[in-house]
C-alpha cells in the first residue's frame, strides 16, 4: 500500500514514473536534486494526475464495506500476478507487456473459472455418492453438500427481494382500488 502523504514514497513513485517514460538511466539521488524545480515536479505531479484519470476508468468502485476491511490484508500485485500466471497466464506478458488496468479482468476471469471448477467438483462429489444416499433428504441437490460464499450472497439478495416483493403486494391488497384514485 502506498501512502500518499508520505513525500518519500511520492518521490520513489515519480522516479520510477520517470524511468519508465523516459528510459534513462538517472541515479535515485539525481532524481530528488531535479525535482526541486518546482516547473518539473508540477509536470511531473500532472501527468500522474492524468495516468491516474485514464486508469481510473477500467478500476472497479470500492464498495463503502471493503474500505474500512481491516480483517484481510490487503494484495499485493506480486502475489496476484503469480497468482495469475500459475492458473495459466503467460509469464512473459504478466511480467514485461500486461498494464495495471489489464489485472481486474484477469482476476474476474480466474475468479469465474475458479468458481466454475469448484461448482463442477461438487456436482460429481454429488453425482459419486448419490447412489449411497437418501436422495429426498437432500432438497436442493448438490447444494446440500456445500454453499459458497458467492451462493450465499446470492440467497441473501433473492431473499431480500422476495421480502420487497411481498411487502409490495400487501400494500396493494390493503389499499386495493383506492390505489388507483389519486
Amino acid at each position: 500500500m502506498m501512502n500518499y502523504n508520505n513525500p518519500e514514497e511520492i518521490e520513489s513513485l515519480l522516479y520510477a514514473m520517470y524511468l519508465t517514460e523516459t528510459g534513462s538511466s538517472y541515479t535515485f539521488n539525481v532524481f530528488q536534486r531535479a525535482i526541486m524545480d518546482k516547473t518539473f515536479t508540477k509536470q511531473m505531479v500532472s501527468e500522474l494526475e492524468r495516468i491516474t484519470r485514464v486508469m481510473s476508468q477500467f478500476q472497479k468502485k470500492q464498495e463503502k464495506a471493503d474500505v474500512g476491511n481491516t480483517d484481510v490484508s490487503p494484495e499485493t500485485i506480486a502475489s496476484i500476478v503469480s497468482t495469475l500466471i500459475m492458473a495459466g497466464l503467460d509469464a512473459h506478458y504478466a511480467l514485461n507487456e500486461m498494464e495495471l488496468c489489464d489485472l481486474p479482468l484477469y482476476i474476474e476471469a480466474y475468479e469465474k473459472k475458479r468458481r466454475e471448477e469448484m461448482e463442477s467438483a461438487r456436482m460429481w462429489t454429488y453425482l459419486t455418492i448419490l447412489p449411497h444416499i437418501d436422495v429426498r433428504k437432500m432438497k436442493n441437490g448438490a447444494k446440500d453438500l456445500i454453499i459458497f460464499p458467492w451462493e450465499e450472497v446470492e440467497k441473501e439478495a433473492e431473499k431480500e427481494i422476495n421480502e420487497t416483493e411481498v411487502e409490495c403486494f400487501e400494500n396493494l391488497l390493503k389499499q386495493g382500488k383506492n390505489i388507483f384514485k389519486s
